[in-house]
């Protein structure tokens, strides 16, 4: 160009500059610089920082989402498969599983990948890809699709093939997507490396129904529309009924909307004892109670109220006299019986109010369990079986189970004492008595086992008992259970 003032140049230079240099810089009024990253031209006012992009091509999905124009956001994760402890799980869409996405024409969808449950493991990460089939080039057959799409990398564009290589360096990962025109009616979102993490995608034009930008397909006619797509409103001009066809994961189908109706004391219905059912199938149906033997039918017309009173045995009320004999739970506020055989009784409180002697018998335990503590008044009287051990050396089983008191006559050397079958439960305190009927040679158990593992006993004083010839020794364990760990206080008595 030439003038009176300016110099006459066959050529312009501009100068390539990386992002990093361009965002803090602020260039003179008038400069321009090639941004080598975004693939476009920065001018400068001397005012901005960053200066001005121009719209290219190649950076107008990037412009389109600086503007929130028509852009809806969405956040990526990927589940973690805690089966296998590796994070080839699936992805979620906004927290929800693998969803099936609807996408409208002329709109763009930014999805997040920044979150870092999509580049968990150090050998596994899970770059979002596009196909028109599902699982894309992993399966024969298949593709990427790539129009409108626009890969960012620590907000700078990148090919696909940068983005997954460098996936796992950067600190923002974003997938832009700009749904062209021409895009298909079916597309599929899944996993780089990994199959059926995705689902798939609806794609429709602004209006129709079936995607994000709302609107509605609404048909007249007498029989439903032969193609309906998710949404289809059809108004049935036969019935005057109004239709909209729905597509889930199981079905699609017409479902015809209902009004709310304002909530109203009624019963859906009405059962009987046998396993019948009865439902109201019009509004002329009625529902008639009548008394009976034990029965009477009270109505309050001035309170609306209809009551059922029973009385005598045989049908509830305050007393019963029939045989009860059932398998199922069966709740009551008060038990009065002669004889009252179950498997189990739950009750905060159980009363004998008769002359008799209660007797609680069973053929094997019988647990009374109270976190307060049991309270016995009057006279407690046990009797606890006596387990007779003769002879004994070596190891001996000394079977909780059978009673915690053991009677060893005549034994013949130094014993290990192995006691099996002692509650486990923690933060208890079991006990046991060893009584030992000594001959001319005293013996002892000198090593102490619970379940075959052998014990480290305290002693009272810290002294172990040595036993006394030709008397009786009294040898008492008790037996704490706290954190998984046995502590085993041991204490000793002769009677001569």
């Amino acid at each position: 160009m030439a003038s009176n003032t300016a110099p006459v140049v066959d050529r312009i230079r501009i100068i390539p500059r990386p992002d990093d240099f361009l965002d803090r810089n602020v260039g003179s009024s008038g400069e321009v610089f090639y941004d080598k990253q975004a693939n476009t031209l920065r001018l400068y006012s001397g005012k901005q920082a960053g200066g001005f992009s121009l719209l290219t091509a190649g950076n107008l999905s990037q412009q389109l989402a600086d503007a929130g124009v028509a852009l809806l956001e969405k956040t990526v994760t990927v589940g973690v498969d805690t089966v296998n402890g590796q994070a080839s799980g699936v992805f979620y869409i906004d927290g929800v599983e693998t969803p099936v996405l609807e996408f409208v024409r002329g709109y763009t969808y930014l999805f997040d990948q920044s979150d870092e449950t999509n580049n968990s493991f150090a050998s596994l990460w899970h770059p979002l890809m596009f196909s028109t089939t599902p699982n894309g080039d992993l399966i024969e057959g298949g593709a990427h699709y790539n129009p409108g799409i626009v890969y960012l990398l620590d907000d700078d564009p990148v090919s696909m093939r940068y983005y997954t290589d460098n996936f796992q360096k950067a600190t923002s990962r974003k997938v832009l997507f700009t749904v062209k025109s021409s895009a298909p009616d079916t597309l599929y979102y899944w996993c780089h490396f990994h199959t059926n993490q995705g689902n798939s995608i609806n794609v429709s034009d602004p209006g129709t129904g079936s995607g994000s930008a709302g609107g509605a397909n609404v048909e007249v006619s007498d029989t439903a529309p032969v193609t309906p797509t998710q949404g289809t409103i059809w108004f049935d001009s036969t019935n005057g009924k109004i239709f909209v066809y729905v597509t889930d994961q199981d079905s699609s189908q017409w479902v015809q909307p209902t009004v709310p109706l304002p909530s109203v004391n009624t019963f859906k219905n009405v059962n009987v004892t046998g396993g019948s059912t009865l439902a109201a199938s019009g509004n002329n149906d009625t529902l008639n109670f009548t008394g009976g033997t034990n029965v009477t039918i009270d109505v309050d017309a001035l309170t609306n109220t209809l009551t059922i009173n029973s009385s005598g045995g045989g049908g509830g009320g305050t007393a019963y006299d029939q045989d009860l004999n059932t398998t199922d739970n069966v709740t009551f506020d008060d038990i009065i019986a002669t004889t009252l055989t179950a498997d189990t009784i739950s009750a905060e409180n159980i009363s004998n109010t008769g002359l008799a002697v209660p007797t609680f018998t069973s053929t094997s335990t019988i647990n009374f369990i109270a976190p307060d503590g049991l309270f016995f008044e009057n006279v407690l009287r046990t009797t606890e079986i006596l387990t007779t051990i003769t002879g004994a050396t070596g190891t001996v089983v000394f079977n909780y189970n059978s009673g915690p008191i053991f009677n060893v006559t005549a034994p013949a050397s130094n014993w290990t004492a192995n006691i099996t079958n002692v509650p486990t439960t923690n933060n208890r305190v079991s006990n046991t008595a060893i009584i030992i009927t000594q001959g001319a040679t005293p013996y002892i158990p000198n090593v102490i086992q619970i379940a075959g593992v052998t014990q480290t006993i305290k002693w009272i004083d810290g002294n172990p008992p040595t036993g006394y010839a030709n008397q009786t020794d009294v040898i008492t364990l008790s037996m704490l259970r706290v954190g998984d760990n046995w502590t085993v206080l041991g204490s000793y008595i002769n009677y001569g």
